[in-house]
């Protein structure tokens, strides 16, 4: 009796330790999840803000904060936490999005002009956009090749250290969210129809960049197989 209480107990007291070192590990998990979301905002803002620092623009910069404080936050949780539903992966999905966000940003940060529209429209392909269907055409393209290049960069980029993914949705729908706070913040100023063209072809880009790149490693993967 005494034996098979003190097996019991000995048990109840390992399952306990076992909860309270998981539980610690989580809780710092998701501290690390914070700092690092929170300095990815800032970083962002400085950024991507162009002129709205300077003018002023409290709303747009409190908005953008906000989206990308919750977006990278939760990022960062879903990859620190390894947490994934049955079929749906979600922290390889939001590897991918943070990862095509750094690659965005170290485009942002070599390009020449603070306010990446005027940038492009002087590139061949910009111009040519804006002479095809004017500044909202350029502006549209601008958003696509933006959220292509993001994707597929990143895709490739997990694949590398040894990630796979089957699906390009949801990535692309992680990207999309970290993405856009920067098209609000660069948008201050701008007649509305930019805006929208830009998020348009910043929508439209994602999907195509990710299964491009999936498509193209599965092949590799399999050309290799034989």
């Amino acid at each position: 009796m005494h034996l098979r209480e003190g097996v019991r107990q000995g048990v109840v007291d390992a399952l306990s330790g076992d909860i309270d070192r998981a539980s610690a590990l989580t809780a710092r998990r998701l501290a690390v999840a914070g700092v690092l979301g929170f300095a990815s905002t800032v970083g962002a803002i400085v950024l991507f803000s162009g002129n709205a620092l300077e003018a002023g623009h409290g709303l747009h910069l409190a908005l953008c904060a906000a989206l990308w404080a919750s977006a990278l936050v939760e990022c960062f949780a879903l990859v620190l936490l390894r947490i994934r539903l049955r079929r749906v992966p979600l922290g390889q999905a939001a590897a991918l999005a943070l990862v095509g966000f750094g690659l965005a940003g170290c485009i942002g940060a070599l390009c020449p002009d603070p306010h990446y529209l005027s940038w492009w429209g002087s590139t061949a392909l910009g111009g040519a956009a804006a002479a095809l269907g004017g500044p909202p055409m350029s502006a549209l393209c601008f958003g696509f090749c933006t959220a292509a290049l993001a994707g597929f960069g990143a895709t490739a980029i997990l694949a590398l250290r040894g990630a796979r993914l089957d699906s390009a949705r949801l990535p692309a729908a992680l990207l999309l969210a970290l993405l856009w706070p920067a098209v609000i913040l660069q948008s201050v100023g701008k007649p509305p129809l930019l805006f929208i063209s830009w998020s348009t072809g910043l929508a439209l880009g994602g999907w195509p960049g990710v299964a491009v790149a999936i498509a193209l490693l599965r092949r590799v993967r399999v050309s290799h197989a034989h």
